[in-house]
């Protein structure tokens, strides 16, 4: 789906519909010349531009064909902007994200994304809690809503699994603590 943008010609007769009927707007049309006339080749122009840009809006409201606004996505999904990386793997991490699970394929591909190969992960292992505390407020959730996920990888250098580990946290639920273990699995 799109936003159609219209010809001038359909534009124009599309202007000229809203105005009365009678003869005094037929001979203002057909004076090139008129106010009337030279008001409806006016708003043509406005009106084209207007058209043109909400079809490009429209591209820019999903992440799949966002390229202007994709840095907006990234803040206000992931609260971090991944100027490093193409178009295509920012797209990709976004849909990551935007999915709101923690899936394997999901992490694996999080890591290909960074150069690193993720052999196993685990989801959720549900840890076990005794006990409540509060850290001085009430908390928002039982602990037992919290899910820890594993996630098992071949070693790599330390800037892309600061990277990685960094963009898992922030594409994987709120509810759940991502550990890394380096060794594969």
């Amino acid at each position: 789906m799109g936003i159609t943008v219209a010809s001038l010609r359909q534009y124009e007769n599309a202007i000229k519909k809203l105005f009365p009927q009678g003869e005094y707007w037929d001979r203002q049309f057909a004076d090139p010349e008129s106010d009337v006339s030279l008001f409806v080749k006016a708003k043509l122009q406005e009106l084209l531009r207007y058209r043109g840009r909400m079809s490009t809006l429209h591209d820019e409201s999903r992440i799949e064909t966002s390229a202007e606004l994709l840095e907006n996505w990234e803040r206000v999904l992931l609260d971090t902007l991944n100027y490093r990386l193409d178009t295509e793997q920012r797209r990709d991490i976004l849909l990551a994200t935007n999915t709101g699970s923690s899936n394997m394929e999901t992490i694996k591909k999080t890591g290909r994304i960074f150069g690193i190969t993720v052999t196993n992960v685990t989801l959720p292992y549900r840890p076990a809690f005794f006990g409540h505390s509060r850290l001085g407020v009430d908390p928002i959730a039982s602990p037992a809503a919290f899910s820890v996920v594993f996630v098992y990888a071949l070693p790599t250098d330390d800037a892309a699994r600061r990277e990685f580990e960094r963009q898992v946290s922030v594409t994987t639920l709120a509810n759940h603590i991502a550990h890394f273990f380096y060794g594969g699995v």
